[in-house]
């Protein structure tokens, strides 16, 4: 008879310890979760505040803030893996004093704006 007593009294603080552990794992579910719904609610807010700050009539209107316009013809140069500086290997345009596009050239390369240059000099003239 004690046995069972013993028995019934260690199975019943088991099931009260169990009841206990789901409670507190119910709680901290219940907090796991609003922190989720906390970080998606601020990457949603972050995504929106993102696209605004990227729009391009507001890239403009802080480029033109700053002074910044469009890169005109020899403003773009690549920097290579080895360390040498090239032109763009976009059209270089020249323009007119009106802004409108009077020829269409292709931008020469580092090595060859030094090529050219060697070329001068091997016939007298001065680069």
């Amino acid at each position: 008879m004690a046995f069972s007593i013993v028995l019934l009294l260690v199975f019943g603080l088991g099931l009260v310890w169990l009841n206990i552990e789901r409670v507190d794992l119910a709680y901290e579910l219940n907090k796991m979760q609003r922190q989720i719904d906390d970080v998606e609610t601020l990457s949603a807010k972050l995504e929106v505040e993102r696209n605004t700050l990227i729009t391009p009539s507001r890239l403009r209107g802080v480029a033109r803030e700053y002074g910044l316009g469009p890169a005109r013809s020899g403003q773009i140069r690549r920097v290579s893996q080895s360390g040498t500086v090239e032109t763009s290997p976009l059209l270089a345009t020249a323009e007119d004093q009106d802004g409108r596009i009077m020829a269409k050239a292709p931008a020469k390369s580092a090595g060859e704006a030094s090529q050219s240059k060697t070329k001068g000099r091997k016939a007298g003239r001065k680069p």
